[in-house]
């Protein structure tokens, strides 16, 4: 495995007790490996289709079946170890959300970079959080207007953001 990279939405997190929270956009599953490195996490939901996505490429989007493949073999083999706290869901995020029968401390969203996408998952997956719970995610920066654009648009200035990861609080 490549270098280490805690994200700052990790980071915010450190502290917390029995995290139940959901990542969608696994890739690899290098990005849940810290997350079980550093926090206390007592289950996390991993959402990815590890395909292709409507004929799409980049943002977000793998570009073909056998990088999807590539990453769902590596999220096994890095997680091994963490298997009996995951609970993999192999399908789009906005199907996978009615298999989430339980509260979430988090949701961290890395899947499909495009606004609707990102609104969708941000809409779909809000309501799921518990008061004083997290939602997130990752390439919130220039060259992802459509992430930038869907943050700003769900959450005004009541966010922070840093290091291309953003975050709001549940109240």
């Amino acid at each position: 495995m490549e270098s280490r990279d805690v994200r700052p939405f990790v980071n915010f997190l450190k502290g917390r007790k029995d995290l139940v929270g959901a990542e969608i956009g696994v890739e690899g599953g290098r990005n849940a490996l810290v997350m079980f490195e550093e926090l206390d996490i007592k289950h996390l939901y991993l959402i990815d289709i590890f395909d292709t996505y409507l004929e799409m490429g980049g943002h977000g989007v793998l570009n073909s079946l056998e990088i999807g493949k590539a990453c769902y073999e590596g999220t096994v083999y890095n997680l091994r170890d963490y298997r009996d706290r995951i609970t993999l869901i192999v399908d789009f995020s906005e199907f996978a959300v009615d298999k989430i029968k339980e509260e979430l401390d988090f949701v961290y969203i890395d899947g499909n970079h495009r606004y609707e996408y990102v609104r969708k998952d941000i809409d779909l997956y809000y309501p799921k959080i518990k008061s004083g719970g997290i939602i997130g995610g990752h390439d919130f920066k220039y060259d992802e207007q459509g992430v930038v654009r869907a943050v700003i648009e769900s959450f005004g200035t009541n966010f922070k953001h840093g290091r291309w990861d953003w975050w709001a609080e549940k109240r």
